[in-house]
């Protein structure tokens, strides 16, 4: 089995919204790891891709693309919507999910959003979702949850102690 937290903080009046997904045991089974690792390669894309000009549409539809192109190798037989609900991102700031006009989902230096790629295979039991928070600059994205623990290999670490 394995635990989703869906977490936050606030400080100085500003929120933060992070989520991680451990396995209960401390090691992931072949297929968790497998369905994990496209969830994390899904968040770094939109990390990579995230600039000035995007609209979160536009990031929700690249997770969108990169699942589709993934499913016959994960051997689901759904569409992607079957396994993912959500939309990846949201704007941050004072409150946990800010309020945006349609305006302002085009995304503008300064700009603070989550990334939160998720996975749900009902009929497997399994759910994963990995969110960090990433502040939109001049040039692309900066990763603000970059040190908190997510990859398989720190996560199995974590859970060893």
């Amino acid at each position: 089995e394995m635990v989703l937290i869906d977490l936050g903080s606030a400080y100085g009046n500003y929120c933060a919204d992070i989520s991680r997904t451990f396995p209960i045991n401390g090691k992931f089974t072949d297929r968790q790891k497998q369905l994990y690792n496209t969830v994390l390669a899904a968040q770094q894309l939109v990390i990579d891709t995230a600039k000035p000009g995007m609209t979160l549409q536009e990031l929700n539809q690249l997770v969108i693309d990169y699942y589709e192109s993934k499913l016959p190798e994960l051997d689901l037989r759904g569409t992607v919507r079957d396994y993912y609900y959500h939309n990846v991102s949201h704007q941050l700031g004072l409150d946990t999910h800010d309020i945006c006009s349609t305006n302002e989902r085009t995304l503008k230096p300064g700009m603070v959003i989550t990334v939160e790629p998720g996975m749900y295979i009902a009929e497997e039991g399994i759910g994963i979702r990995i969110e960090n928070d990433v502040l939109i600059t001049e040039s692309g994205a900066i990763d603000l949850s970059a040190e908190i623990p997510k990859t398989v290999e720190d996560i199995e670490a974590i859970m060893a102690k």
